[in-house]
Parts: C-alpha cells; structure tokens; sequence
C-alpha cells in the first residue's frame, strides 16, 4: 500500500504582502490569499482525499479550511509542520535583511542549505523536522490520500530530500509559490515525487517570491 501526500504552500499572506520574512510569526492571509485557498479548495475538491493536515499557523490553517469544507474533514494542526523559526529575522522586510543581515542573509540567497537565521533554525534542522513529521503522517494513513498545507521552506527542503540532493544542492530548487500544490507518493519506506509547485489553475490570481529571497 501506499500514501499520496498532496501538498499546499499556503496562500498570500499579510507578511508576503509587504515582502518580510515571517518564520513563525503568526499573521493572516492577504485578501488576494483568501481568494487562492478558494480556488485552490475547489480545485483539490475533485480529488479523493480522506484527511488533511496544517501548520498550526493561521495562513496556512486558513488555506485549508476551503477545501476542509468541501471534504467536511476537519483538518489536524501538526506544530511540526510550521515554517522555520527565523530567530531575529521574524517578521523583518526582506529588504532590511539584505543591508542589515549581509552575511547570514547572504548565505540564505546563496547557499540557503546552509542558512541559519540569526538566533533561530537553520534550515537543516527544519528539514529534518519536516522529514520526521512527513514520514509519520505517511506511515498514519498507509492506502490514503492525505492533503498537507504547510510553508515554502519546509516543501522546498522536503522535496530536496525526495530528490535525494545533498546539502549545497537546496539551492537549484525553486521556492512554491503561494497556493501550489505539490505531490509525492510514500511506498515501502521510500517517497517518489508526482510534481511540484503546480499553480497554473491559480490563473491571474498566482503569485510567486520576490526575487530578494
């Protein structure tokens, strides 16, 4: 048997708005972020789904309540599943970072596999985080389909470990972009990716990362 692991970059949220790393701080969805969890719901809808997963943090939970409605599934908050901990970067423009964190931030935009925010995660304990809690949801729900709406850190460093990519090669993989929708499959201990950060149903209403990040 196997699990289908169907997973969601939340939507816009306030942070992305006005471009600034949010990490665990705890802000809404845009109202342009509202509108991509709708259609990403509908869109998801037509799937087979029998549980879904979230962040404990609101723009991610937010984004999967359309589709929990469609389903009638409550969703499950996993603290695990959250963004990294950005330590003295919560919620500073992205812009700041580049003039004020030059180094780390540098590292961050070069070399993000070896990033670590000044007094938080790095992002290689975020991505053993996200690969223990993956896996336990996998193993939980052997011949289901499950939806997990999560963060742009942890499906970008997840999927690096799908693709079995070393450390220094975090950085080829692109970020998700708001609202996409990515896909592995978890079979016999081992996960194999279906796709990643497919946005096209979004339409006009897409949004991706500044290129500052």
């Amino acid at each position: 048997m196997a699990c289908r692991l169907i997973f969601v970059r939340h939507g816009q949220s306030l942070g992305n708005k006005v471009r600034s790393f949010l990490g665990h701080t705890n802000l809404d969805l845009s109202e342009l972020g509202y509108m991509q969890a709708e259609i990403t719901g509908k869109y998801l809808s037509k799937r087979n789904i029998d549980a879904i997963y979230s962040s404990d943090l609101i723009r991610a939970y937010h984004t999967s309540l359309p589709l929990a409605k469609l389903k009638n599934i409550v969703p499950e908050k996993r603290e695990n599943l959250r963004e990294i901990f950005a330590g003295e970067w919560e919620n500073q423009l992205f812009d700041d970072l580049v003039e004020k964190r030059k180094e780390t931030y540098g590292i961050w935009k070069e070399n993000i596999g070896f990033a670590v925010p000044d007094g938080g995660e790095s992002v290689w304990d975020l991505r053993n985080r996200i690969i223990k809690e993956i896996t336990l949801i996998a193993e939980e729900n052997d011949g289901k389909t499950v939806a997990v709406f999560t963060h742009a850190t942890p499906i970008r460093t997840f999927f690096s470990f799908v693709r079995e990519m070393k450390r220094e090669e975090i950085k080829n993989i692109p970020w998700a972009s708001n609202a996409s929708v990515s896909e592995a499959i978890y079979e016999n201990g081992k996960f194999t990716e279906v796709s990643y950060s497919v946005d096209d149903f979004l339409g006009e209403v897409s949004s991706t990362f500044p290129k500052n990040v």
